[in-house]
């Protein structure tokens, strides 16, 4: 579904210098699949989403999906960033409405399959909130169900939980879980925690440090559907953290 080839990106800094922020960056990701990038700070991981979602232009190479070239930002391509990223002056409701909206649909469609939504994120009762009302973990949940509303086939997930204390966080990887397993989208998941790439995710690319490049990609062999308290007792997935961090140690020195 994503073919990426040869992708570059270089960026004129303020002091008028060159900055190559990722190269020669080439992976597929097949429809369906759950893929988490994963790498040091500062390797490019944000970008290479970005570009993908079309926000960034390539300075090499080139990113189709479905076969055709990525030029712009698309309703194919649904991004949920940590920033929450929701309009403070428009209702929870509002918020999730906004897509279907700008997509065509009327307000009362618009606003009833919002509704649905809200149920499957647990924000039903909230629906009439501002989001200054919520939790952080409430935010984020009321920014991914407005990303899900209009059916994107693609989710880019810039490190959607990041911000969110402990306990919130692994609630919301078990429900972003239980939701993908029933939708099926292509994930693209950008994260720099290895628990969670290994948890959430069919194969991990790990990148190098700054201009990250693919330093290698790592199945993830574990059944699902997956429940944490499970896989901490699994040996399979203390093998695959221990992998990762190794790798990620060796590459921020790549």
């Amino acid at each position: 579904m994503i073919c990426i080839e040869q992708l570059g990106k270089t960026f004129r800094t303020a002091r008028g210098t060159s900055h190559t922020a990722i190269q020669d960056i080439s992976l597929e990701v097949p429809e369906g699949q759950f893929v988490s990038i994963l790498g040091p700070s500062g390797c490019g991981k944000s970008t290479l989403l970005y570009m993908v979602g079309g926000f960034e232009q390539a300075t090499a190479g080139q990113i189709s999906v479905n076969g055709r070239v990525v030029q712009g930002p698309g309703p194919d391509r649904g991004p949920v960033f940590q920033e929450y990223a929701l309009f403070p002056w428009k209702t929870v409701l509002g918020n999730v409405a906004y897509g279907l909206r700008e997509q065509g649909v009327p307000k009362a469609q618009a606003e009833e399959r919002a509704m649905q939504w809200l149920e499957k994120v647990k924000l039903a009762n909230y629906a009439g909130f501002y989001p200054r009302e919520l939790s952080g973990g409430m935010r984020q949940r009321a920014a991914i169900a407005r990303t899900l509303a209009y059916e994107p086939k693609i989710l880019l997930m810039d490190e959607p939980f990041g911000a969110l204390d402990a306990h919130t966080r692994l609630t919301l990887q078990a429900e972003l879980l239980s939701l993908w397993e029933q939708l099926k989208n292509t994930v693209l998941f950008v994260t720099h925690s290895v628990d969670e790439a290994v948890y959430l995710s069919d194969r991990v690319v790990v990148l190098t440090g700054t201009p990250g490049r693919v330093r290698e990609i790592v199945p993830i062999d574990l059944p699902r559907p997956r429940v944490r308290a499970e896989l901490l007792r699994n040996t399979a997935y203390q093998e695959y953290v221990i992998q990762l961090e190794r790798l990620l140690v060796d590459g921020a020195h790549a």
